[in-house]
């Protein structure tokens, strides 16, 4: 999707996640403690656990408890750096504490059943406990569950020993009514009425968590309620969920109020039209509004997620896939008609879900790419990357066999030209999404599996696929051997096939776009062989195609960022290579005055990328704060405009360093405003530790940044402001780097 606009920029996420920390702590600064229960941690993501720590590091009030699955086999989404300050100074310190919870003994489970139940422990029979005990699987919460079970329905006598035991306990086979957890939650929604059963179904394909008002859309979407019928199919449909409520199944949340913002909105133009398909429902879109429950709506969900698990058990496949699909067409269809709900990425995903679970991989996979693509703009490629995962896993199936990309051929062998078109694309996002986050290997696999599918699926022979689509798994294959993930021989022959694929196909399809990147990519692969002459008459051929104006865009939007301009750049350290420095100046001066005017200021990366060998040449050649300027003015000004400091994009590890060194190199042996903190990032060894993608990605643009880094030590040392044992650690600091 398109870049947000300055006018609706995304927010800053370090301001929103200190705003909320902010409000928490003033709102609760007055009491002596506060509480903070979190249960299953192992959910939560990246941008909820750094408000959690927030909290924790600026609270003096706040004690938390987190709810986790173990995190080696449940990993926390937890800043790396956070965990281990929590695992370290924090445990030392008494702050943090771990304490792993385990089933209960038979003792514990007895102590439950005596206080539950009214009784003394020494009342209970022996078969009686131990049929409780394995029923529950020692779990405490799923105890609670049998024993409520056993009470509600009256389950226990006194047997003929005087003990306390179960009816069931009377008859030779002395065993519980179910054998399981599952055998008693089952047990129990047999005895609901069957209507109350089939509204039970439709919440738990819903989800854990979900509104009053969907549920009602859905329920009419299941039984092609009129118009007429609504009030009697939602008093219905209340009713079953007061039962669910009083059996302890669900629970009310709390009640939804987002009606309340635009009760006295515009009226709703009764003749939109809503797209294909959509028009002809039963239930008008605009009449969400007006329904019976809007202005009552609530939020439900269930008291455990063992309800909702033995629900979905019970129910075949097909039914479920049905009903997400209605669900799907419901939820889709609100935000086609509230203006307010098309960029509201939290409903979208709500809607890919269910698209995704129903089996329709067209409509999943098209949202997840449209979704992903926003989600990487905003720098949240991990929630992009399990995008695009989740519709990637929906066609893995039990089948034996060979598969691709985990795949199964069979699988494959069935898709049609325009799916495969889409999956090759959802790979290519994957691999994106991990390269951004600097996990090169995955990324790599991501870019082959892609490659792998194309090469052995039927319908990519056909004439009506377009082949254009597998052009950017050739660039990404690229970046990612420059990132050091991908072993090849001496003679660069994996580089140089793939380089040679990429032109010819691109070449055959006759687009600018594609052809341009492939050039671009063939030019990069003669210079690391060193032929730096042929690489600078590739240049001259890009020469010809390149039209930044009319290509920049559509580029960016095929391969992350601008892969043919990049070129440009490229050049300016083969022109050096060559001893050309006047020829490597005036490609700096084209790049500065013609390519980066002209070039997406939201996507800072590409500016980075076209700008580095330049800032590299101007700071070689006396230019260092002209460079410093350039580089805040085009690349940091821009991305906190558009993306806040709290952003991330693949280079920012290096803008702080680079900054530094500009700085010093150029005001010499004047008053540095900031030198305190140099220092201090200095003389701290974890500066240092980079990415090794990183280090290989952007090596290859020019200085590697690791000895861009060594040069903030190597500065300050010859400064006499810094006292001499400081000044000895950072001459030893930079040497080795």
């Amino acid at each position: 999707g398109a870049g947000p606009s300055a006018t609706n920029k995304p927010p800053d996420l370090d301001k929103i996640v200190n705003f909320m920390a902010d409000a928490f702590i003033r709102c609760t600064k007055h009491t002596d403690l506060v509480l903070l229960a979190l249960d299953d941690v192992h959910w939560m993501d990246e941008m909820s656990w750094k408000v959690v720590q927030a909290i924790f590091e600026r609270s003096e009030n706040v004690l938390t408890f987190c709810g986790s699955r173990p995190p080696s086999s449940n990993p926390l989404a937890v800043d790396e750096n956070f965990w281990t300050e929590l695992q370290g100074t924090y445990k030392e310190e008494g702050r943090y504490m771990e304490i792993n919870l385990g089933i209960f003994s038979e003792a514990d489970a007895k102590e439950m059943i005596a206080y539950h139940l009214n009784i003394k422990e020494e009342e209970i029979d022996g078969s009686f406990l131990r049929n409780v005990f394995t029923s529950s699987g020692g779990m405490p919460h799923y105890l609670s569950y049998v024993l409520e079970t056993i009470k509600r329905n009256d389950l226990t006598v006194k047997l003929d020993n005087g003990l306390v035991g179960l009816k069931s306990s009377e008859s030779a086979e002395s065993k519980l009514g179910f054998k399981s957890v599952n055998d008693l939650l089952l047990y129990r929604l047999d005895a609901l009425d069957s209507s109350v059963r089939t509204t039970l179904h439709l919440a738990a394909v819903l989800g854990t968590e979900f509104d009053l008002l969907d549920a009602a859309l859905a329920y009419e979407e299941m039984f092609d309620v009129i118009d007429s019928d609504r009030f009697h199919s939602a008093m219905e449909l209340c009713a079953h969920f007061d039962v669910a409520e009083k059996e302890g199944i669900l629970e009310q949340v709390l009640s939804s109020t987002k009606h309340d913002q635009d009760e006295f909105g515009d009226p709703v133009d009764e003749d939109d039209h809503l797209g294909s398909g959509v028009e002809d429902m039963m239930i008008s879109p605009s009449a969400r509004k007006s329904h019976p429950l809007y202005s009552d709506n609530r939020r439900y969900r269930f008291t455990h997620d063992s309800w909702k698990t033995s629900i979905l058990s019970v129910m075949l496949d097909g039914r479920k896939e049905e009903m997400h699909e209605q669900i799907a067409t419901v939820l889709e269809r609100e935000i086609v008609e509230e203006s307010d709900s098309k960029d509201d990425l939290e409903k979208q995903i709500h809607v890919f879900k269910h698209w995704n679970l129903s089996g329709n991989f067209t409509k999943a996979a098209e949202l997840a790419l449209q979704i992903g693509g926003q989600l990487m703009i905003l720098g949240l490629n991990s929630q992009a990357d399990l995008l695009f995962t989740d519709v990637i896993t929906s066609l893995k199936n039990e089948q034996e066999g060979v598969t691709y990309g985990g795949i199964c051929s069979s699988v494959l062998d069935a898709v049609e030209p325009p799916e495969l078109e889409l999956l090759i694309k959802v790979f290519i996002g994957k691999g994106k999404a991990l390269c951004n986050l600097a996990k090169g290997k995955s990324g790599a696999e991501a870019y082959q599996s892609a490659l792998d599918i194309l090469h052995y699926t039927p319908c990519a022979f056909a004439p009506e696929f377009d082949r254009s689509v597998s052009f950017p798994i050739f660039s990404g294959l690229f970046l990612v051997l420059k990132m050091g993930v991908i072993e090849q021989n001496e003679g660069g022959s994996y580089e140089v096939g793939l380089c040679k694929q990429f032109v010819e196909q691109a070449r055959l399809n006759n687009d600018p776009v594609h052809y341009g990147r492939a050039l671009a990519m063939q030019g990069e692969t003669l210079a690391r062989l060193g032929k730096f002459e042929e690489a600078l008459e590739n240049l001259e051929t890009i020469k010809s195609i390149y039209d930044i104006e009319t290509q920049h865009a559509a580029i960016c939007k095929a391969y992350g960022s601008d892969r043919v301009g990049q070129a440009f750049s490229h050049s300016v350290n083969w022109n050096h290579a060559l001893g050309r420095t006047d020829a490597a100046l005036a490609t700096c001066k084209y790049i500065v005055e013609e390519i980066v005017p002209k070039s997406d200021p939201k996507n800072a990366h590409n500016t980075f990328c076209l700008l580095y060998s330049v800032m590299v040449t101007m700071k070689e050649h006396d230019k260092a704060l002209e460079a410093r300027d350039l580089f805040i003015a085009t690349i940091v000004a821009p991305f906190e405009e558009h993306f806040g400091s709290g952003g991330s994009t693949f280079t920012k590890p290096m803008w702080e360093p680079i900054l530094m060194v500009l700085d010093m190199q150029g005001n010499g042996d004047k008053e540095i405003e900031h030198i305190d903190k140099y220092l201090d990032w200095a003389m701290d060894d974890s500066s240092y530790a980079l990415k090794s993608v990183i280090e290989g990605a952007m090596g290859n643009f020019s200085a590697t940044p690791l000895a861009m880094f060594a040069e903030v030590p190597f500065y300050l040392a010859k400064r006499n402001e810094v006292d001499l044992e400081k000044r000895k650690h950072l001459i030893q600091t930079a040497c080795t780097q």
